[in-house]
């Protein structure tokens, strides 16, 4: 199997010299560098050089006059990245800076075919920078520390270090919450009609919906102990590498807050052993003016969300519940395609389209 052949571009003078070293180390794992290059006016820049001769990076000069604006570099290195996309075999760019000047660069690049990691200061860096690139590494975010996810800060008596760790706890407690809810929507991206997301491939579609997701960030050595580590989710595990990742049943409560059940509940009355209908069965029923009382209350309990689109796992969720099963597929209608044909009521103001269950308009 051949590495993929990486250019390593940096814009020097917007990133600096800090954390290169475990970018390049980083790099390393997913291919081959086959160009390193630094831009700046080097006269000027002159600490770290050292430091990027030990790493292999080529220094680019440019010289800055008065006349020049600061875009000088950002020129350069552009020029220079459309050059080596049509005279060399480049497979991905690894572009670090925290300039949306790049964004244009980027989609050029992708638009070629190329993989584009972006890399540069989380506090500085704009979202539509981060966006257009299939991966973004955040330079001031130690992946290589060991640590316990989101663990509370100890208590000591020194105040700045009780405050320091205090903000890092939130800062961790909000990085939590961002990725809870990007897994959330991983998943009911990816799930089949049962509800289920193919856990091999959900940490790249959190990756494309989100270029900075790293769970490594997060203290975590493998992307299955993040998700073993969610309540957002149940990890079911088969056998060799394959595993299946489903979204837990939700309620809200009068707050309007969810409340995440880790073990569902078992149904205080015993499951309904409902039998799958004839077409004739309903028909008579429709002439009869009326419909089966479970039918009734899933599109009640359907349009008591207020939406007019509910997600497929939150829906099929929802009529598991009713027909007193922990899955929808339990029951004698396995899927939501079966269960809305088989009542006048629900095919009349309810369909099925993609991962979402609409109201007819």
């Amino acid at each position: 199997m051949n590495d993929s052949n990486i250019a390593l571009l940096i814009d020097y003078e917007n990133v600096g010299i800090d954390s290169l070293q475990s970018l390049v180390e980083r790099l390393s794992g997913m291919g081959r560098i086959i160009v390193k290059r630094a831009y700046a006016d080097w006269s000027t820049q002159r600490k770290g050089q050292e430091r990027l001769i030990e790493l292999g990076v080529e220094a680019i000069h440019n010289y800055r006059t008065s006349r020049s604006g600061k875009n000088s570099c950002d020129i350069k290195l552009t020029i220079d990245a459309v050059e080596l996309l049509h005279s060399t075999q480049i497979d991905t760019f690894a572009l670090v800076s925290s300039d949306s000047d790049f964004v244009p660069l980027v989609n050029h690049l992708r638009g070629s075919g190329k993989y584009v990691v972006g890399a540069g200061r989380k506090a500085v860096t704009a979202t539509t920078m981060v966006k257009s690139c299939d991966q973004y590494i955040f330079l001031d975010t130690d992946t290589h520390q060991t640590k316990t996810p989101y663990a509370s800060p100890k208590r000591n008596g020194n105040t700045k270090n009780s405050k320091r760790e205090n903000t890092v706890s939130q800062n961790s407690a909000s990085d939590s919450d961002v990725a809870g809810t990007l897994l959330v929507r991983a998943v009911e991206a990816s799930m089949d009609d049962d509800g289920n997301a193919l856990g091999t491939k959900l940490a790249q579609t959190m990756m494309r919906i989100d270029p900075s997701f790293n769970y490594k960030t997060m203290g975590y050595r493998s992307f299955r102990d993040f998700l073993t580590s969610r309540n957002e989710v149940d990890v079911t595990f088969r056998e060799g590498t394959d595993f299946t990742v489903s979204v837990k049943s939700t309620e809200t409560d009068n707050k309007g807050r969810k409340n995440i059940h880790p073990n569902p509940s078992v149904p205080k009355v015993s499951p309904k052993i409902i039998e799958a209908r004839s077409e004739s069965d309903t028909s008579k029923q429709s002439e009869n003016g009326s419909d089966i009382d479970w039918a009734i209350e899933i599109n009640a309990a359907w349009s008591k969300r207020n939406s007019d689109n509910i997600s497929v796992q939150a829906a099929a969720s929802i009529a598991a519940r009713i027909l007193g099963f922990k899955r929808l597929r339990d029951s004698s209608y396995s899927t939501l395609d079966k269960l809305i044909s088989s009542s006048e009521t629900l095919e009349a103001n309810w369909s099925r389209n993609k991962n979402s269950v609409v109201r007819n308009s």
